[in-house]
């Protein structure tokens, strides 16, 4: 959830990100101010801070109450393993012209006095040191009971700044004014994370993903951008995370599709790497990514999203839950990219336009987050028709080959009851060239007729007896990528299978050169097919159904 509501130092933060849920205001409430031991520097606000003229440190404050004299330092760099506090000091003068001092062990993993003597009181939980929402700062807090300095007067020195205990801020009378919400003005990515003190970040240290080194994930849609936020459990760790250790990571819209981000680190910065496809729908946007302190902030132009209506969801690539689900535009005056369409039907023509607010699922090359220039199919079924759709984004790496013939149907998931076809082409007086060209074509749109892959190569026209026309697929050759859509004969389906067509409960396509899953689409013998989509992930109707290939059937094809 986003808060659009100002709060001063004590927020909760405890809703979930809904894009069009908000909080309001809460009354105030003036209160003694309470410092918790935490890394966290909200509760520091208000009270002085001190300059350094240690290059190490950036700046520091002070405060106490009855039973504890707070301390906060805010410095230049630093992480778990190593801090540059750690080679600075406190020196504390007390009236009678004795002195003392507190020196800090290796990592920050002790706090003691002037001649590193254990300091009585002060514990693990008296202590904390966290990164900071500034690029490049480390913060550190910790406490010292007030009986270690003998309740006596004194001067306080560090970093070449000196605070007489008289007036160091008493916590007691310090109020403090607290609402519930701070005040969401959008994102900035620019390595500083006080911007997204008004977005919930989601716990994922729980999530089961293999690899998963994130301890925090927060996501914003503003129609513009989507604005991603990451707290890693060490430095890089994210470029590390997810489905083989290969930062790879997706957004998933509300139709099934899936827009990969590869996390990267080149020349020294960190990037966001996506495919061709993305990158030409982007038309010269960017990804932008800022890394400070465990840290990212990722804007991703909404141009860089594939078909969607009204949800995205974020998580690592093809895992089996999203880290951040449902994440809905928070400008509802904004609908940059969204389709805001109700399909209506498949014509089959070659312009692919009525697929794009259809479900699709995930075909991918490899195994699962294997890598991420995967594809994406559908099916539908009405009129007596079986419709089949396919975006291929193997135009590069299968070197010009065909990689959507041969493709199988089968159906009730039973290979008996299953048809595999071979692409040829017909003449307008219905001469047959059983081997027309189907690799390296040039960019353009070319159609063919589907045969039974079995079917004897004797039949010289389509009027000849015995010649089974199954239907036709057309497909577009792309400079980035490849489309085709076919429209097959359900009644010849059925005769093949030895099934009356009310039989066919569920239908079925793989295409084997492109990968392994089955794209599915289920319906019963008294209504309407109703589409499913096979994918990775459970989501808008989705089943999940995968099958080893059937090596004596089909081969993957090798041209």
């Amino acid at each position: 959830m986003i808060r659009l509501e100002k709060t001063i130092v004590a927020g909760s933060m405890a809703l979930l990100l809904a894009g069009t849920s908000f909080f309001m205001p809460q009354n105030k409430v003036m209160a003694a101010r309470t410092i918790k031991i935490d890394g966290n520097p909200s509760e520091w606000d208000g009270i002085t801070a001190y300059k350094s003229n240690d290059s190490k440190i950036a700046k520091w404050s002070v405060s106490k109450n009855d039973d504890y004299v707070y301390f906060y330092v805010q410095q230049n760099g630093g992480n778990i393993y190593g801090q540059p506090i750690t080679s600075t000091n406190f020196i504390i003068k007390y009236e009678d012209g004795s002195s003392d001092g507190i020196r800090f062990g290796a990592n920050m993993n002790a706090v003691k006095n002037g001649t590193f003597g254990d300091i009585d009181g002060v514990g693990d939980k008296d202590k904390a040191s966290e990164p900071s929402q500034e690029k490049d700062k480390y913060e550190t807090e910790f406490r010292i009971p007030q009986k270690f300095f003998g309740g006596k007067k004194y001067t306080l020195e560090y970093c070449g700044t000196k605070v007489k205990s008289e007036d160091i801020t008493d916590l007691k009378s310090k109020d403090e004014e607290t609402k519930s919400d701070y005040v969401y003005n959008g994102i900035k990515i620019d390595g500083n994370f006080s911007d997204w003190n008004a977005v919930d970040k989601k716990d994922v240290t729980g999530n089961t993903e293999k690899n998963n080194n994130l301890s925090k994930a927060a996501v914003v849609f503003d129609g513009d951008y989507i604005y991603i936020y990451l707290k890693e459990t060490s430095d890089g760790a994210a470029l590390a995370s997810g489905s083989y250790s290969r930062g790879a990571y997706e957004l998933l819209t509300d139709t099934g599709r899936r827009t990969s981000l590869k996390l990267v680190k080149k020349d020294g910065k960190y990037q966001v790497e996506v495919n061709d496809y993305v990158n030409h729908q982007m038309k010269g946007e960017s990804i932008k990514v800022e890394h400070s302190n465990l840290q990212y902030e990722i804007s991703v132009p909404v141009s860089a999203l594939k078909q969607y209506n009204k949800k995205v969801s974020f998580g690592y690539y093809c895992a089996d839950k999203p880290l951040v689900e449902d994440i809905v535009n928070i400008d509802k005056g904004s609908s940059h990219g969204a389709l805001n369409k109700k399909f209506d039907g498949i014509t089959y023509d070659g312009e692919y336009s009525d697929w794009d607010d259809y479900p699709h699922s995930l075909i991918e090359y490899s195994t699962q987050g294997g890598q991420t220039d995967d594809s994406e199919a559908a099916l539908y079924a009405s009129d007596g028709y079986l419709y089949g759709h396919v975006k291929s984004l193997l135009h590069k790496t299968t070197e010009g080959k065909n990689e959507f013939m041969p493709f199988a149907v089968r159906a009730n998931k039973n290979d008996k009851t299953s048809i595999s076809f071979r692409f040829v082409s017909v003449d307008k007086d219905g001469n047959i060239n059983w081997n027309p060209k189907l690799t390296n074509l040039e960019n353009g749109t070319y159609e063919f007729t589907l045969v039974d892959i079995g079917s004897w190569t004797t039949y010289k026209n389509v009027s000849d007896k015995g010649f089974i026309d199954y239907g036709k697929i057309k497909i577009t050759a792309g400079s980035k990528y490849d489309e085709m859509e076919y429209r097959i004969y359900m009644n010849k389906l059925a005769k093949k299978f030895g099934l009356d067509e009310n039989e066919m409960k569920v239908l079925q396509a793989q295409y084997i050169n492109i990968g392994e899953e089955w794209v599915t689409y289920a319906g019963t013998s008294t209504g309407p097919f109703v589409g499913v989509t096979m994918c990775c992930l459970t989501a808008a109707g989705v089943l999940s159904y995968k099958k080893r290939k059937d090596k004596k059937s089909m081969m993957r094809i090798a041209e």
